[in-house]
């Protein structure tokens, strides 16, 4: 959770005040049987209150889901917001709402998308009747979220209200709503105290009617105008006040009312007007006071403007009236006690963008920068960019520019976007404005993320020289750790593939060290890994760390770790063990977010493990569906890898047509390349001309190309291309009548793997490789290696068998479902994590067709009979 808790906590009614109870009951009406209530009135009108009061007058059961926006509140952050209000009440979500955090910045469609995702599973929640609250909502700015907020508002089933306090019109489209009589208003006129109830609470306070008349009239029934005024020593002087506007209410707040109060308790209102919400661990903190939670007693204990929290031992949270009251009244008497507990309130925030904000009103950006990127990349990857780039918005635009943090912030957003242009122009302005600030540590950090963005450019020469800057023995871990990665991308790119085990070995055992998430994420493998020389055992390690790293949250890394291990057993040639894998990938995927990275390794292996089973249709149509996903940012750069995979798909498949127009697309990409003086490693291309050849009836040409190819095995071996270039060698030189030369041809493959624990790229001969299994070698090849011949030969299918019934503990789970545990009861009973159970119930009703939890334990209830 990257926000502060008491967000979705709703307050408690309050005690001291008067029952307005006509009002309340019509409010509470409109909640039990409109689609949207909405509550729009100035501040001081006792939005809040009225609510909290209406909630109560709910008949049981009724869920309430309470959240409380702040000022700087995005999208993102009020999704986050509304999901974890709404997890005490099961929603049978379909993807983790995690994902949803992240998706919904993607794009407009994809908001529309998990709006619909919202809807869909508010309605399948096993509740009678639920109201959704949003309070404050005029401190929402982001028109995304009233963009995401629209259709909610429009389709919302008849099992939620929408609740909505605001002292703005909220910039939603209310007119279909309203003209459908869906929606009940509660203004400004309907809120005002009438001249009975002001002289109620003039009663309960000792005074004569005529005084509450007389301040009726001053306030014409401002709510919290009558109550200070009622309230006050001194009537004539709040009248005053009133008189006077606003300004004057603040200044009698911040004197009369002040000085009514015992010193200490003045001070203690003074010193914690800084903070969101009055907690007394934290007041005790800010303050250096040991009697912080007596103090929080006496508050509200005088009715001082402030509200309780449920569920919240002691917390309150004061009007923002009396709150800015206090603060002014603490800066005017003392700026530098002022500044000192601003920087206290901020180094106990532990919400990222309160505490950013908290140093930019204290008038610290350089902390305030530092603060962003010591919590944005963490945020990042759990939330996705948006939750980022709401940090560096909270900036003055001038200084977004200025602060190298916000630069290095900026440049992790665009790598994370595959922006690698605007990623390169980020970094740099980061590298450079670190080293004039003298902090050399972070000036190398951003440089070792410039070699990458200058990698993915295919400036490869200027990459290298930068790389030669950054040696991991001489820097801070984190940027040995991203030049390393960097080290890998580079050698793969100019044909130096045997260095890439070793370096992913060391990359490795570093990143267990510096146990960082967000640095797993960012050196998530490349796709040109799998296969690569000796590679195998340090693919798994990291797999595995990566699994260990991401636990049970539904991050990217999962996904990726599981594909890695599918490639893995793709090489030992276990074709139906990397499609289970590659299956439980594209679940895991399915359910935490699938991102660009994670597409782009499904489809590889997708594309590659059903060329090795000889299964031409859906391997072209895997490549073909890698090429149109290209990115559009990618470039000339990116297509001509991709046009590469795609032709070495089409050769492994023998389809000449494809394999025709996938060298067409490398070729253009080629040019345009060479025309901005960038030249790619072309090596890896040669063994695919031969297949060219060789399917176009040029078979001497193409046993020359092959040979060529081999003279270079080592920059030629991505995708385990060295094997399978040998075994076409073989084909033909047996083809020929040499099959002693055919056997010394296939001596390198074989033990490659025995190394490689699996055939690897051998497979992806599969036409050739099951016609020298079906040839009489006589004595010219050993029995166990036409035996193993035989074998790879036939792979199996590589793909995953359909869905055999729920799994023993997807059954576990549904049995405690059906028995009306909730998702905690269910954890707790089977020794699991909420988020493991969330999945498995995800899991529960794709399997059976079903909605509901309610319907999954009816279907376990006629099992079981």
């Amino acid at each position: 959770m990257t926000f502060a808790r008491t967000k979705i906590q709703a307050p408690r009614p309050r005690a001291t005040c008067i029952e307005r109870g006509a009002l309340e009951s019509r409010l509470a009406q409109a909640l039990a049987a409109q689609r949207v209530a909405l509550v729009c009135a100035p501040a001081g009108y006792g939005k809040t209150t009225l609510l909290v009061r209406a909630l109560g007058r709910l008949p049981d059961p009724n869920a309430i889901a309470w959240v409380s926006a702040d000022p700087g509140d995005d999208l993102q952050r009020l999704l986050e917001c509304l999901l974890a209000a709404l997890e005490p009440f099961d929603p049978p979500w379909r993807v983790a709402p995690e994902s949803l955090v992240q998706r919904v910045a993607h794009s407009a469609r994809e908001r529309h998308a998990v709006a619909a995702e919202f809807i869909n599973t508010l309605e399948a929640c096993e509740i009678a009747h639920g109201v959704l609250v949003i309070d404050d909502l005029h401190r929402v700015e982001d028109p995304a979220a009233f963009a995401f907020l629209d259709p909610v508002v429009e389709r919302l089933g008849r099992r939620w209200s929408l609740a909505l306090a605001s002292r703005t019109e909220p910039a939603l489209n209310l007119a279909r709503v309203r003209a459908a009589g869906e929606l009940a208003e509660f203004r400004q006129l309907q809120l005002r105290f009438a001249r009975d109830e002001a002289r109620q609470l003039a009663a309960t306070a000792g005074l004569d009617p005529a005084l509450a008349d007389r301040v009726f009239d001053r306030t014409q029934g401002w709510p919290a105008g009558l109550r200070m005024a009622i309230g006050a020593a001194e009537p004539a002087a709040v009248e005053r006040a009133l008189r006077s506007g606003e300004r004057q209410v603040f200044e009698y707040l911040s004197t009369e009312v002040l000085d009514q109060l015992r010193p200490e308790l003045a001070d203690f209102l003074l010193r914690t007007s800084v903070l969101s919400e009055l907690a007394p661990a934290r007041c005790a903190e800010v303050t250096g006071r040991a009697d912080a939670a007596a103090m929080i007693v006496e508050i509200e204990r005088l009715g001082l403007f402030a509200d309780a929290l449920e569920g919240s031992a002691q917390t309150l949270r004061l009007h923002d009236l009396f709150r800015d009251a206090m603060r002014e009244q603490l800066q005017q008497r003392d700026a530098a006690l002022f500044e000192e507990m601003r920087r206290r309130a901020a180094a106990t925030e532990p919400d990222a963008v309160r505490r950013v904000a908290l140093l930019l009103e204290a008038g610290e950006p350089g902390e305030a920068a530092r603060q962003a990127l010591a919590h944005g990349p963490a945020r990042l990857v759990a939330a996705g960019p948006a939750g980022a780039v709401n940090l560096i918005g909270l900036f003055p635009p001038g200084l977004r520019e200025s602060l190298p943090e916000l630069a290095m912030l900026r440049g992790l957003v665009a790598w994370m976007e595959w922006d690698f242009a605007g990623m390169l122009a980020h970094f740099e302005r980061a590298d450079h404005g670190f080293a004039a600030a003298g902090n050399d540590d972070r000036s190398r950090f951003a440089r070792a993320y410039r070699v990458t963005g200058l990698i993915a450019l295919g400036r490869l020469a200027e990459a290298a020289e930068l790389l030669e800057t950054i040696r991991p023995g001489t820097v801070a871990e984190d940027t040995a750790i991203v030049a390393l990665n960097a080290r890998i991308w580079l050698s793969i790119d100019t044909g130096r593939l045997a260095l890439v085990a070793p370096t992913l070995e060391e990359m490795v055992g570093r990143l267990e060290r510096a146990g960082r998430f967000e640095l797993w994420y960012h050196t998530s493998t490349p796709l040109r890994v799998p296969g690569l020389p000796g590679i195998a055992r340090p693919l798994l390690r990291h797999a595995e760390l990566m699994l260990r790293e991401a636990g049970d949250e539904p991050t990217v890394l999962r996904p990726i770790a599981l594909l890695a291990q599918g490639w893995c057993a793709a090489w030992r040639g276990d074709l139906a063990q990397a499609a289970r894998l590659r299956e439980q990938a594209r679940d895991e995927a399915a359910w935490s977010g699938e991102t660009g990275a994670v597409r782009a390794h499904l489809l590889t292996l997708a594309a590659l493990t059903h060329a090795m089973a000889g299964e031409t249709q859906p391997a072209l149509a895997a490549a073909a569906e890698r090429l149109r996903q290209r990115l559009p940012n990618s470039g000339a750069w990116g297509r001509y890898l991709i046009g590469t995979f795609a032709a070495r798909v089409a050769a492994a498949c023998a389809d000449l047509p494809a394999l025709r127009e996938a060298l067409d697309e490398t070729r253009s990409a080629l040019a345009e390349l060479e025309r901005e003086g960038r030249r790619p490693d072309t090596r890896p291309l040669v063994p695919t001309r031969g297949q060219l050849a060789w399917l176009e009836g040029r078979g001497d040409e193409a046993l020359a190309l092959w040979r060529e190819a081999l003279a270079e095995e080592e920059a030629i071996d991505v995708y385990g291309q060295a094997s399978e270039t040998r075994v076409r060698v073989a084909g033909a030189v047996a083809q020929g009548g040499d099959l002693r030369g055919a056997a010394r041809e296939l001596g390198p493959v074989f033990a490659r793997a025995q190394v490689d624990g699996g055939p690897g790229g051998a497979l992806l001969a599969g036409t050739v490789l099951r016609r020298l299994a079906a040839m009489d070698w006589g004595e010219a090849l050993p029995a166990a290696q036409q035996a193993q011949l035989r074998a790879w030969a036939s792979p199996g299918p590589a793909s995953a068998p359909g869905a055999e019934g729920l799994s023993a503990r997807e059954l576990e789970v549904l049995e405690r479902l059906a028995a009306g545990d909730s998702n905690k009861l269910i954890a707790r009973a089977l020794d699991l994590s909420p988020h493991t159970v969330k999945r498995h119930v995800a899991n529960i009703l794709g399997k059976l067709g079903v909605e509901t939890r309610g319907q999954a334990a009816a279907w376990f209830a006629r099992r079981s009979r």
